[in-house]
């Protein structure tokens, strides 16, 4: 079986177990995930899924997880996958068909990073749109090649604009600067899938400049990038992001590098 149709199988059997047990999709475990997030019950259930089938396909992973962290494999691992079984759980939990499951593959070495990434697979639960994304091959939709916008001026964007709980003085200013500078403003609650719809078009960007995003999100960084738009990191340099448990990520996903600068800019706002 190919490291593609591990993932897909992966996938289905998470959605599966989202699906079969919806009705507990408000329960809670009572502990709290690695990343300090209270943890779902039907979060560990599908996790737990697309573990067992990946133990179970013949190759070696090491797996990081959303609320297992890193799993080590008994022999030296061939790939690390990248877990997100449930992004959007807050929708989950209150009725909103917006949720997705995600697993990225990466070849496993010592200083793996995002641009490692080889394989990424995200599935929105509820609606028709699995997208796939492989180096240097694209990325599809339900087996359809796409592609972002050709969006270049800030005052024409359509953005996704991710929010800290607690809005402090500078992250305040920062995000009033940005978002007035938009033509409007979506946000599904699962950055995956805005990140997916920025890759394909649907949003001209996806904005998380929080630092409080864990890395097991990289699928959706990845999906961007092999659509052929582009990913800048807080400081205004290409998105490259080591793949290590505590790793937050922060960036400005969007159609072109023009684009994205001019949202970072707008964020960061005059210098003094």
């Amino acid at each position: 079986m190919t490291v593609l149709k591990i993932i897909k199988s992966a996938i289905k059997s998470a959605k599966k177990c989202i699906l079969d047990n919806i009705d507990n999709a408000t329960e809670y475990t009572g502990s709290l995930n690695p990343f300090g997030d209270r943890t779902l019950v039907l979060d560990m259930m599908a996790e737990g899924d697309i573990i067992s089938v990946l133990q179970s396909s013949g190759l070696e992973f090491a797996i990081l997880t959303e609320e297992r962290g890193f799993l080590s494999s008994e022999k030296k691992p061939e790939y690390l996958a990248i877990v997100d079984p449930i992004d959007g759980s807050e929708n989950l939990k209150r009725g909103i068909s917006l949720v997705s499951t995600a697993i990225s593959v990466v070849p496993f070495t010592d200083n793996m990073t995002s641009d490692d990434a080889e394989i990424s697979v995200i599935e929105s639960i509820f609606t028709d749109e699995q997208y796939i994304a492989i180096k240097e091959e694209g990325v599809t939709k339900n087996g359809k090649r796409v592609s972002p916008s050709n969006t270049v001026d800030i005052a024409n964007a359509i953005v996704s604009y991710d929010t800290k709980r607690t809005w402090d003085s500078e992250f305040l200013e920062s995000s009033l600067r940005t978002m007035s500078s938009v033509h409007d403003i979506r946000r599904t609650a699962t950055n995956l899938l805005d990140l997916c719809w920025t890759a394909s078009g649907y949003l001209d960007a996806m904005v998380d400049l929080r630092n409080m995003l864990p890395i097991i999100h990289v699928s959706g960084t990845h999906m961007v990038c092999e659509a052929g738009g582009f990913v800048l990191d807080q400081n205004g340099k290409r998105f490259c992001s080591s793949l290590e448990q505590d790793v937050m990520m922060s960036f400005v996903a969007a159609s072109n590098e023009a684009l994205a600068r001019q949202i970072l800019d707008a964020f960061i706002g005059p210098k003094q």
